[in-house]
């Protein structure tokens, strides 16, 4: 069964306006919404990437977060991650990867002083 992601970006100005929308399709997903409390330092939170099977990657706090993958002393990867701004890539986005080895785990830090809500989107290629 295939899976799609529409990924909406859009640009304005004044009346300068450019709308594009990013479809990728693949096999499965592996979303997250997590709670992540007031203060959490090196939060363990289950949730796992195949770094060559990603098709897509949408990632997005309502507060700040900091996002380390696989351990949270020595992280692989660290994603600073301001309110409401989303880390998006698509493999088609001319960016390399946001993952450099499998992930694992992730390990999360609130410094915010509220309770944050952390929203992952993932669209991977289950036959890679």
């Amino acid at each position: 069964m295939s899976v799609t992601h529409r990924i909406q970006l859009r640009f304005q100005k004044g009346n300068d306006v450019i709308d594009k929308t990013v479809v990728s399709a693949s096999g499965s997903e592996n979303n997250l919404d997590e709670l992540i409390p007031i203060a959490a330092s090196d939060l363990l939170v289950a949730w796992a990437c195949d770094y060559s099977q990603l098709k897509s990657l949408y990632m997005v706090s309502d507060k700040d977060l900091t996002v380390e993958t696989n351990n949270g002393s020595t992280p692989d990867d660290t994603f600073v991650l301001k309110a409401n701004e989303p880390m998006v890539w698509t493999e088609n986005c001319g960016l390399a990867n946001p993952f450099t080895v499998d992930v694992t785990a992730l390990y999360v830090t609130n410094e915010s002083g509220v309770d944050a809500i952390l929203r992952i989107r993932k669209l991977e290629d289950p036959t890679v």
